[in-house]
């Protein structure tokens, strides 16, 4: 298991080329769920994203996705991939019982990179 680094997960996440960015994250959890954390309603748009010479994403839609993967680079220390992935999708009492998905696409950063890291955290100390 990964150690934990909030601020190399940050700095990866503002750094990173967006069309990487999106690529890696369509690869990991799934073009509908990038979908779902863009905010957008274009179910192509995450794949277009995804190539270099894809299509140009607003500042927002960027903001939102650079927020995704610093929530999935922080899933990533976790053993297993899918309960990272089940977590994004499933109901969260940290997050008033919603998705982290659904916290992501409404930019609530703190809350949602606090349940993941106190999710790693939980899971680490099994």
């Amino acid at each position: 298991m990964k150690t934990l680094n909030h601020s190399a997960v940050y700095v990866e996440a503002t750094r990173s080329d967006i069309h990487d960015l999106v690529r890696t994250l369509v690869d990991a959890i799934g073009a509908p769920q990038v979908q779902v954390i863009s905010g957008t309603t274009d179910r192509t748009a995450p794949h277009r994203w995804a190539h270099p010479e894809g299509t140009e994403l607003d500042a927002v839609t960027e903001q939102r996705l650079r927020l995704g993967y610093r929530v999935w680079l922080t899933l990533q220390s976790m053993e297993d991939p899918q309960a990272a992935v089940a977590w994004l999708q499933t109901a969260n009492p940290l997050l008033d019982d919603d998705r982290p998905l659904d916290f992501i696409a409404k930019m609530h950063a703190q809350q949602v990179v606090n349940a993941a890291e106190s999710l790693v955290t939980h899971s680490a100390k099994r």
